[in-house]
């Protein structure tokens, strides 16, 4: 049985890199489609949503930009959704809405969704190897969780900022609000 040889690069805050390896077998490696979906806005057109389309996002196996609507694209693949709202402050509607695209047209095509922002840099490869090894038929999120305390409570939520990774079954209260 041969094996596939994985490399994944790791960032630190020092700019240092530190390779690992891990081996897959054959027999249980199969790709996992992944949609990718990138936050953006009119006046990042011409620097980093085009940056972005030309490095890292076309690896995935499909993508779309995700802004208000504008006439002139400038040749980026825009995701056709409309009433978002334009503005900083409106980051939970236009992320919400783009859920709801990812879910009413390609829930049956991928298996991983992955949200990421204009200022985001993927290794899509290795993502898409790290995604191979986990189970699809359960309903995970990947992305950084980091803690809030306020008053008494304790919440996590997932870092918005540095996107997240899901699979489809994540999408089941997609379907419930949906309705």
């Amino acid at each position: 049985m041969g094996l596939i040889f994985i490399y994944f690069i790791v960032v630190t805050h020092s700019q240092s890199y530190t390779w690992l390896s891990i081996n897959l077998p054959h027999s249980n490696y199969s790709l996992k489609r992944i949609y990718c979906f990138i936050l953006t806005s009119p006046k990042h057109f011409d620097t980093k949503t085009r940056a972005v389309n030309l490095t890292w996002a076309p690896r995935c196996d499909k993508y779309h930009f995700i802004s208000e609507y504008v006439n002139d694209t400038k040749g980026l693949p825009i995701a056709p959704i409309a009433n978002i709202t334009p503005g900083y402050n409106h980051l939970t509607q236009k992320t919400t809405l783009a859920f709801f695209y990812a879910y009413q047209h390609f829930i049956n095509e991928f298996d991983w969704f992955l949200k990421a922002d204009d200022d985001t840099y993927i290794f899509v490869d290795n993502l898409q190897a790290f995604l191979n090894t986990q189970n699809p038929f359960e309903p995970i999120t990947f992305g950084y969780n980091f803690k809030v305390e306020k008053y008494k409570y304790r919440n996590i939520y997932i870092c918005i900022f540095l996107g997240y990774c899901f699979e489809r079954l994540s999408f089941g209260w997609c379907r419930i609000c949906s309705k």
